[in-house]
């Protein structure tokens, strides 16, 4: 067997306590987040925050939650910057390790504090899947892996009190011994990560993508990263091909080893008049899984990568953010399980206003624990974490779609706090995603890119970008099918409906994008570059209210397949 072979065996079984313990909470999750609470709890009572809010008298989660208000980023902002600045004890007794950047959809950078007793907890998470995933698919233990987390696409910070900023590479989440496989498994290095250029970080994970014939998983966030990739493979072939067989160095990683063989097999396999999924098989003979998004504004890259690789296994990606796990997928599972042993999580039912500013409390009526949520329920997350994050509300809204033992199993279906209210209409992302996919359903087609904004105007209206699929073509009854319906999906909305009954918004217009030009998403992803996101923090989304679309857009847009005076307004 390889040495790829015996290092995942070996990690796999370092994890299996984990996969163990983590069932053993499945089957009585009360007991088990009741636990996780009371370790934060104890750990952090003589911190300023625990002191402020009665840790030391806090028994029980009810009491945490009477004691404890909602919060959110801004509740935290001073506190950080105490941290940042050097204070300790400020709301951990851990010291904090590092500060991760993330941003939120506007841009503005926020700094999210690391304990170990935080890193600890998404240890938990990753180690209960490894063990599930290498155990059920023996196949993935049987070569390396290429796995993207967050590019850093940046040079290593410092906080003004000496706190490094961001981790130096995604493997830093593991622990001592699975970061050491893990370096040892990966066909990219961690250095690859800090490449400032995107360009050129595109191009060199290419190369070295190429150059592992033993590729055996695929672990990213986004799908559409991966397809993006692929695009361009036709037209770096030659230069890829070179680099691979004469050797490669690069300022912003270590080189590529000269191995003129794997260039020629990969130069016949791209010049042969194979299909791409068939040359695609060639090049990755050994790929068995690719592990990405694959719910809410991800499922329209899921089914590019399905089209690409028809015979590898993909597995959608439990619910992670930088601050922190919320669900792990497990394999033969039709969705993620809750994470109850990472953190202590609380459950907002979707249609609940929440004012997470209020200065008093929130009632814990209006908050479900995990095992109080009901099957088919829509809550948004709140969580509190061993980083110092307590009763935080993220912002991402799920649906329970069942249970394994007792413990919840999550569809995440989008951002709840992602929210355009241009009248009084408040639609949301979650409702514009399933009326999105339920049109484009209806209508039979594939899209490889659909977003709504608002457009300024008298009066003013929403849009939908859309991006079929390379070589589809609309007919013109199709166009006015996916107008009418789309108009009426938003109109389920009573405040989006009524806003269009009194004239206040113009029913939504359709703007088709070319899907012979440069992929939307590559669009999207340089503008938010623009406005100060992190790579690894931009997701498809369904809906953004940022202004700048109709501009970002424009060298893209075609017309519609409809006579002007047909497109004028369309009634819901």
């Amino acid at each position: 067997m390889s040495l790829a072979f015996w290092l995942n065996s070996a990690w796999m079984a370092n994890c299996s306590g984990e996969l163990r313990a983590f069932r053993r909470a499945s089957r009585g999750v009360e007991a088990a987040q009741a636990a996780v609470l009371r370790e934060i709890v104890v750990a952090n009572r003589d911190t300023d925050f625990g002191r402020a809010h009665g840790f030391r008298s806090i028994a029980s989660p009810r009491e945490f939650q009477s004691r404890v208000p909602l919060s959110t980023y801004e509740s935290y902002r001073d506190a950080i910057a105490r941290i940042a600045a050097g204070g300790p004890n400020v709301l951990t007794h851990a010291p904090v390790r590092l500060l991760e950047p993330t941003s939120g959809s506007s841009g503005g950078e926020k700094w999210i504090p690391y304990t170990d007793g935080l890193r600890r907890q998404f240890q938990r998470g990753i180690a209960a899947w490894i063990a599930d995933l290498f155990r059920h698919r023996p196949a993935v233990r049987r070569g390396r892996a290429y796995c993207s987390i967050s590019p850093a696409l940046g040079r290593p910070r410092r906080a003004a009190g000496g706190i490094p900023i961001g981790f130096d590479d995604d493997a830093a989440y593991l622990g001592g011994f699975e970061q050491w496989a893990l370096r040892r498994l990966l066909v990219a290095p961690a250095s690859l990560a800090r490449c400032d250029d995107l360009e050129l970080f595109r191009y060199r994970t290419l190369l070295y993508l190429l150059a592992a014939d033993d590729l055996a998983l695929i672990s990213i966030w986004n799908p559409t990263f991966l397809t993006a990739l692929l695009r361009s493979l036709p037209d770096w072939l030659d230069k890829l091909c070179f680099d691979l067989g004469h050797g490669s160095s690069a300022k912003c990683s270590q080189g590529v080893a000269a191995n003129p063989r794997r260039a020629d097999a990969v130069n016949a396999i791209g010049g042969s008049s194979a299909s791409t999924p068939e040359m695609l098989r060639e090049i990755w003979p050994r790929l068995a899984l690719i592990s990405c998004w694959a719910d809410a504004a991800a499922a329209d890259g899921v089914g590019e990568i399905r089209q690409l690789f028809p015979h590898v296994e993909i597995q959608p990606k439990g619910l992670l953010s930088t601050e922190g796990i919320v669900s792990i997928p497990l394999m033969d599972s039709p969705a993620p399980a809750l994470a109850v042993r990472s953190h202590f999580f609380e459950f907002a039912e979707a249609e609940t206003a929440i004012d997470v500013e209020a200065t008093a409390p929130i009632d814990s009526r209006h908050l479900r624990l995990a095992h109080e949520i009901d099957r088919g329920g829509r809550y948004r997350i709140v969580l509190t974490t061993a980083g110092g994050l307590y009763r935080y509300c993220l912002g991402d809204e799920v649906q329970i779609v069942g249970h394994s033992g007792e413990c919840p199993l999550l569809r995440f279906l989008g951002r709840g706090n992602r929210v355009s209210d241009l009248v009084g209409e408040k639609l949301s992302e979650p409702q514009v995603r399933l009326s999105v996919d339920a049109v484009l359903a209806q209508c039979r087609l594939a899209a490889r890119f659909a977003m709504l904004t608002p457009i300024a105007g008298r009066p003013a209206r929403y849009r939908l970008y859309l991006q079929l699929a390379e070589h589809a073509e609309l007919e013109p009854s199709v166009y006015a099918a996916l107008q009418r319906s789309l108009e009426a999906g938003l109109a389920k909305n009573p405040h989006y409906r009524y806003a269009i009954g009194l004239g206040q918004l113009a029913p939504v217009e359709i703007q088709l994008l070319d899907a012979s030009g440069e992929p939307a998403w590559h669009v999207y992803q340089q503008r938010c570059l623009a406005r100060g996101q992190k790579v690894g923090n931009i997701k498809p989304v369904a809906l953004d209210a940022w202004d700048g679309w109709p501009q970002a857009f424009a060298p893209l847009e075609i017309d519609a397949p409809l006579p002007t005076s047909a497109n004028k307004s369309i009634s819901p």
